[in-house]
């Protein structure tokens, strides 16, 4: 298992658009936890922060409230902000990448990505990077945790 190949190949999935189901279904185990972190008090406009996300949908009705998933964050994500790929560089900047050398499942990976980030309330864009910390990966190196650090200031102003 090479653990570079599965982030990268989880980079190009998510830069492209590829739908999150499909990046869940293929990428990520079947209980995996995503967590993007953000102040509290940020929830009220970008209610996808500061908390845990688990596990799948075990069926595909819509996300619900309670629905804490992370499937359900992809669409809460994908109700606040829209993406579009930095084109000045490459999906997975060779320079970008962090990687452990314990060769096992305390492995993991973590990577700088540059993406114009947009409001789907204002329409309004800027410039974000993004660190993503990939672990918990499985035999077959399929990713079990995503922690995601981003300016969440930058959303929280560009989403009034």
């Amino acid at each position: 298992m090479n653990i570079r190949t599965v982030v990268e190949a989880f980079c190009a999935d998510f830069a492209n658009g590829t739908h999150p189901t499909t990046i869940l279904d293929t990428r990520f185990t079947g209980n995996p936890e995503i967590y993007e972190y953000g102040p509290d008090w940020a929830r009220s406009r970008l209610p996808y922060l500061g908390r845990s996300w688990t596990g799948r949908r075990s069926s595909s009705s819509p996300s619900s409230e309670e629905d804490t998933t992370c499937d359900a964050y992809f669409d809460v994500l994908g109700q606040t902000l829209f993406f579009e790929p930095d084109h000045r560089e490459p999906t997975s900047p060779p320079d970008q990448f962090l990687v452990s050398a314990s060769n096992g499942s305390d492995d993991a990976v973590m990577v700088k990505l540059t993406s114009t980030v947009g409001s789907i309330a204002t329409g309004k864009k800027w410039v974000e990077t993004f660190v993503f910390l990939f672990g918990r990966f499985d035999a077959q190196g399929r990713i079990g945790k995503l922690e995601i650090w981003s300016d969440s200031l930058s959303a929280w102003v560009n989403s009034e």
